[in-house]
């Protein structure tokens, strides 16, 4: 009788692990599921005072994609290992400012942000499905694909 009541409490704790078990083993992520995805750059907002590239070439990443995923991210075809997707919150006109040396007037964000940094660079929630990417010096919008959505 014993034997039975602890078959059926392992039993029980196994059917609880086989439950939640898929939810953090197949990636899903509620905290981050607002940055993961993938999206498509739509425009140039604005840029730093210096950056890695000229006007042209930020132009030519308009249409690209940004894949952000747990285990990496993809930003036009160049890979970005191991994101740590941490989040803060930040005052956006002091935050523009002091981290890119850029006026924040063109980015169209709320007057507090939430930044998430991506190793290689880093974005910024602008809305639901909307984000601003820094890259190379140049601040896109970017649009959830639909596809990407659950």
């Amino acid at each position: 009788m014993h034997f039975l009541r602890i078959a059926r409490m392992c039993a029980a704790a196994g059917l609880v692990v086989s439950v939640l078990v898929p939810t953090t083993a197949f990636g899903a992520d509620t905290k981050n599921a607002d940055i993961l995805g993938i999206w498509t750059l739509t425009k140039v907002l604005d840029s730093a005072e210096i950056t890695a590239m000229d006007d042209d070439d930020a132009d030519k990443l308009v249409g690209k994609t940004l894949e952000i995923r747990k285990g990496g991210i993809v930003f036009a075809g160049e890979p970005c290992q191991n994101p740590d997707l941490n989040r803060r919150r930040e005052p956006t006109a002091k935050y523009i400012r002091e981290a890119y040396h850029a006026p924040v007037g063109r980015l169209g964000l709320p007057d507090t942000v939430t930044v998430v940094h991506l190793t290689c660079t880093e974005a910024i929630l602008k809305s639901k499905d909307k984000i601003v990417v820094f890259w190379d010096g140049f601040f896109f919008d970017a649009v959830k694909s639909k596809a990407a959505k659950r």
